[in-house]
């Protein structure tokens, strides 16, 4: 009876899950293997916990606190599988994945339940068994969230978001399991538990699906506002003769989307990383480019003694190896040293915080220069905040034109370093051939006569 009401319950949750759009053929495949995965896992807790009894272990605290650890666990490693094979990365299917893991937990225990257990009272069944079902799939649909928050989220928080999740199923399960076993509030709070558990997991993924769709918004906007850049330095690129000018307006309108305070456009130049443009509004810095004003700052080495890469540098570690870096806060980084950067801050009363450094890459993958923004600010513009992670994504695109730029830059300086040489070579060819016409004439030899027979007059 049990197991019947346990698998005709979870049946029906799956075909209403179904029917709402929350799963779909896509990924039907690994609702099922979920489902299974479910239920091998209260295979091994069955196994478990016979090996418990085998040794006279407390089998009130293994059926209370071990099991539903181990369970968890089993869930968190089965959602991160599916999200890793498949990258499916919203909430509803980490949700769905660890909600079918649930389920097929319940399943398994219902069938255990139902083969030592005599069903006098069909209620007294029917309510246990719709409460379990309730309450595991639950928490394993809120461990199947965090799992895919953590596996998805590019922060350094993600690991307390997963523990913090992780420990909140583990809790809610533990609770219902002391409520039934104890048989405290009779079958209606164990019932009343599942219940309201389901509510709460689907509010949290209703705000959470709320804030996505803000983020959406967010990030519909920055795209359209990227657009209005993009298209006219596209159209500048084409024309512009002066790329000093063109790489600073790069810059400026990367400083400005990003709404980071300072910026610094480095090109790279044999072993050299060269200061090209540097602005900073809070300093009112404003050097190379077009404003006029010299760069005084020395280069960067990309390699130091014996010929070892820089990796010390930001700068330099980017344009070495071609990855973006996002700093949060550079005063607690220890990768990278920011000595120069603490000196900078000293001498002029500034804090270095946020660094979102990019390589600019030509055509072929080689990197000719790198983009560093300094300090984002918040939409107000009252505090420093952190470069994220689709704003970065964002740039990253938009380094391409900044690229080409400089591509175009370094061929004209190229080709103007070509028609100079040539054009030295073409001047001392030209001043040969006039020596030879000149020494070539009557004249010339006359007078070379000449001053050879007063050499010869004045040695007698």
């Amino acid at each position: 009876m049990g197991t019947f009401i346990s698998i005709g319950f979870s049946t029906i949750l799956l075909i209403v899950m179904y029917a709402f759009g929350l799963y779909t053929g896509r990924n039907f495949r690994w609702v099922f293997l979920s489902l299974i995965w479910g239920m091998l896992g209260y295979g091994l807790s069955y196994l478990l916990n016979q090996q418990a009894i085998a040794f006279d272990l407390n089998r009130a605290v293994m059926l209370i606190l071990i099991l539903p650890i181990i369970q968890q666990i089993l869930v968190l490693l089965g959602v991160l599988a599916v999200v890793h094979w498949e990258r499916f990365d919203n909430l509803v299917d980490g949700s769905i994945y660890g909600f079918a893991s649930g389920l097929g937990y319940a399943m398994g225990k219902a069938l255990e339940y139902s083969l030592s257990n005599n069903f006098a009272d069909a209620m007294q069944n029917t309510v246990q068994t719709l409460s379990t079902v309730l309450v595991l799939a639950t928490a394993s649909g809120i461990v199947g969230v965090v799992t895919t928050q953590f596996y998805f989220k590019h922060r350094a928080r993600r690991m307390i978001t997963l523990l913090s999740g992780l420990g909140a199923s583990i809790g809610y399960t533990v609770i219902f399991n002391y409520l039934a076993t104890q048989k405290i509030g009779g079958d209606v709070l164990p019932l009343s538990f599942g219940v309201g558990g389901v509510t709460l997991i689907g509010l949290y993924i209703t705000g959470q699906l709320r804030n996505v769709l803000i983020r959406l918004g967010i990030e519909k906007r920055r795209a359209d506002s990227l657009l209005e850049i993009v298209i006219p330095i596209g159209v500048q690129l084409t024309y512009e003769k002066n790329f000093h000018k063109l790489l600073e307006n790069m810059l400026v309108e990367a400083k400005s989307f990003c709404r980071a305070d300072g910026g610094t456009l480095y090109l790279r130049k044999d072993k050299v990383l060269e200061f090209t443009v540097v602005r900073n509004d809070s300093l009112n810095i404003a050097m190379g480019g077009a404003s006029g004003t010299n760069i005084v700052i020395p280069p960067l080495q990309l390699y130091g003694e014996g010929g070892k890469p820089n990796h010390s540098n930001l700068a330099t570690y980017v344009a070495l190896t071609g990855k973006t870096v996002n700093i949060v806060d550079s005063y607690e980084n220890r990768q990278f040293d920011f000595s120069g950067a603490r000196e900078f801050d000293k001498n002029n009363n500034y804090a270095s915080v946020s660094f979102l450094t990019i390589p600019l890459k030509n055509s072929t993958g080689e990197v000719q220069g790198v983009l560093q923004l300094l300090n984002a600010l918040d939409s107000r513009r009252q505090q420093l905040a952190s470069f994220d992670g689709n704003l970065q994504q964002l740039m990253e695109s938009f380094s391409s034109l900044a690229a080409a730029a400089l591509e175009g830059y370094i061929q004209e300086q190229s080709l103007r370093k070509e028609i100079q040489e040539l054009r030295i070579e073409i001047d001392q060819v030209k001043r040969e051939s006039q020596v030879a016409e000149i020494t070539d004439t009557s004249y010339f030899k006359g007078l070379k006569e000449k001053a050879q027979k007063m050499r010869d007059n004045k040695k007698e």
